[in-house]
């Protein structure tokens, strides 16, 4: 008896120590069509594989990189990123209204490729790639932002906050 009320009390304590997982989602990441008109580019997002396994990703030294087995991103991340780029590009204004390849049913296409997406162990966020418009020309971007606090929140509003750079970064 005693031995089964040990084995009871171990597995409690061992489910206590599993830590809960988090979903997160960029603040910008839910496509809103914008008033403006003009010709529409479809924004298709393509995520460097590391980046495909839906946790948020942070550098621990020059070296590693740690994929967050518990703290994942809530939808895919290329669509929250097409929908966030959208978003930020038709705020920047120009002639071009930009929507989600999801979404979208235009032939023109902005391709955004993204080789870095995370937090690292300076305190920093860095998001890194390259955009190609429809007329080929290509916009390299390498934006690297403060990250204030420590933690997965304060990694995914730094996050946000680079996007915001990124999107004026691919801007011609």
């Amino acid at each position: 008896m005693r031995k089964w009320m040990m084995i009871g009390a171990l597995a409690a304590l061992s489910a206590c120590s599993t830590p809960a997982t988090q979903y997160f989602t960029l603040p910008d990441s839910r496509y809103t069509l914008p008033a403006k008109s003009g010709s529409e580019i479809a924004v298709h997002v393509y995520l460097a594989d590391p980046l495909n396994n839906g946790g948020l990703v942070y550098q621990t030294d020059d070296y590693h990189v740690n994929f967050a087995r518990n703290h994942l991103w809530a939808s895919p991340l290329d669509k929250a990123l097409a929908s966030g780029f959208s978003n930020k590009l038709n705020r920047l204004g120009g002639r071009y209204v930009f929507v989600p390849a999801a979404r979208s049913s235009s032939m023109q296409t902005l391709k955004i490729y993204i080789e870095a997406f995370q937090g690292n162990y300076q305190g920093k966020t860095l998001i890194s790639g390259y955009a190609v418009w429809p007329n080929g020309q290509s916009r390299p971007f390498h934006i690297e932002t403060p990250q204030n606090g420590d933690g997965y929140t304060a990694m995914v509003e730094s996050l946000n906050q680079g996007l915001e750079k990124a999107a004026s970064a691919v801007v011609y």
